[in-house]
């Protein structure tokens, strides 16, 4: 097995997040601490379902502890922060486990009820998913587990929605359930980000091309269907006002949730990467074989390793102009439904249009790290392909045109895709898009498929990064030509 192109530390530290995520099922199992909330009129299918589900995440190596201790660790009759709260049966308004987590974000509440998801029936996805989101702010949880004779379905807030057998209990567990615990989904809060008011006009020359592409590629996701363009939290039904709050506390007070994304990354000047054997004397006295990065004077140094070679280069800023958080991404308002996201020196800066009122509904997407991963992943694999491979097309379409990122809640086939393009990421475990699992998922491989690339001899031209249980991240040229290929129209 080929060695990683740049060590997990590396990775982390460019986009900005913790160096201790847990990446595999088992680290996962083993960072989780759950607990059982009292049932509330469960039936004697939920109760051994209950029953084994506990038994399994134990052996799983999952830190299973008692409702009372997890309340001993908080206080006002709240569990302790980062524990995953388990809650069976329906419950009362005002004694929900919702009530009783110190943390929005930093709990998760999984409930588990009888029967089928409401509209799995649905052969539109747009269906499924505004059935999905109705019974998440009814019951107030961020993941739900459906359990019937034969099988059990998994429904979480990204839109995956996935059905096994019941003798399957066990493994599933791990390599589903638990990847959705471990890495849940959490909307991007406030202080995970700058904001830079009139930070750019989308109606002036240099953003046109790529407010164009956007405008295409959002007419084509609208007549293929396979895009959820939006749910309207206003139109669904809570259960009291108070849950109405909490719901839109949760959601940085979004006014509606869609799934996938359109972004363009802005061009970039690239600078050709410099092979050790030539870098400066400074850089030759670095023990690159210890440590693959460095920061001097406030910028991150990096040392790919490809084969036998390796490649100091600089991260530099990226920028994509991307549709906001919620917005009807098939009806794209250019007054009010762009943005840009920058990624400089790790920390995420969201850009509003210029003249944007106050208070408009302008956040970032919860899919905002993978896209920053997959805008400096590109960035990185430019930069040395100017070195290795003069004239690469890769390279100049970044330099002179920028890149289209997108992301679908669909599979496309490997053998559809074309020549110079890369698929990866089958055999992750199955995280959303929005969690940092996901980002750093895209960026290894992403550097693994240059890797390939380089060993095949061909032009590197794009990238599909299959995340399992979830969707598609692709990269390319521009958005039209990948919404074409995702959806065949």
């Amino acid at each position: 097995m080929e060695a990683p192109v740049l060590s997990t530390e590396a990775i982390t530290r460019m986009i900005g997040c913790k160096p201790t995520v847990p990446l595999t099922p088992q680290e996962m199992a083993c960072s989780l601490r759950v607990a059982f909330y009292p049932a509330v009129n469960t039936s004697e299918t939920l109760e051994k379902f209950l029953d084994a589900l506990r038994l399994i995440l134990i052996r799983a190596g999952v830190n299973v502890i008692g409702y009372d201790e997890a309340l001993d660790e908080g206080k006002n009759g709240c569990i302790g922060k980062g524990i995953v709260l388990i809650a069976p049966g329906e419950g009362e308004p005002g004694n929900l486990a919702i009530d009783h987590v110190a943390s929005l974000t930093e709990n998760t509440v999984v409930g588990v009820y009888c029967g089928a998801m409401p509209g799995m029936g649905q052969n539109r996805f747009q269906k499924r998913v505004d059935a999905l989101v109705s019974a998440l702010v009814w019951h107030m949880v961020q993941v739900i587990i459906y359990v019937d004779d034969e099988s059990w379905t998994i429904c979480t807030m990204n839109g995956g929605i996935d059905t096994y057998a019941l003798e399957k209990l066990e493994a599933r567990a791990l390599d589903s359930l638990v990847p959705k615990l471990a890495a849940p989904v959490v909307p991007p809060q406030a202080t995970d980000y700058a904001i830079r008011k009139d930070a750019f006009d989308p109606s002036i020359p240099d953003y046109q091309a790529s407010v164009r592409d956007l405008v295409a590629g959002s007419v084509i996701w609208g007549e293929s269907g396979l895009l959820a363009s939006q749910t309207r939290l206003d139109e669904l039904t809570y259960r009291n006002l108070k849950y109405r709050r909490i719901a839109a506390a949760y959601l940085s007070s979004r006014t509606g949730m869609s799934y996938g994304f359109l972004s363009r990354q802005l061009p970039l000047t690239v600078t050709p990467a410099v092979e050790l054997d030539y870098a400066h004397q400074m850089l030759r006295r670095i023990d690159w074989e210890q440590k693959d990065f460095i920061e001097i004077d406030d910028q991150m140094l990096v040392a790919a390793k490809l084969g036998h070679k390796r490649f100091v280069l600089r991260i530099p800023e990226v920028t994509v102009l991307c549709t906001r958080s919620g917005c009807d991404k098939a009806r794209l308002d250019l007054s009010k439904d762009l943005v840009t996201l920058t990624l400089s020196k790790g920390r995420v800066i969201l850009g509003l249009a210029k003249g944007l009122p106050d208070g408009s509904d302008c956040q970032p997407s919860f899919d905002t790290l993978i896209i920053l991963a997959h805008a400096v992943g590109n960035a990185i694999l430019a930069s040395i392909l100017a070195t290795i491979k003069q004239g690469s097309k890769f390279c100049l379409a970044l330099t002179h045109h920028g890149l289209a990122i997108t992301h679908w809640h669909g599979f496309i086939e490997a053998t559809t895709l074309p020549e110079g393009y890369y698929m990866y990421g089958n055999s992750n475990p199955p995280v959303s898009c929005s969690t940092p699992q996901a980002a750093i998922f895209g960026l290894m491989g992403k550097l693994a498929a240059l890797q390939q690339n380089i060993a095949d001899g061909k032009e590197y031209m794009g990238d599909a990064h299959i995340e399992p249980s979830h969707g598609t991240n692709m990269c390319g040229g521009s958005i039209t030509d990948l919404v074409r290929l995702a959806t065949g129209i």
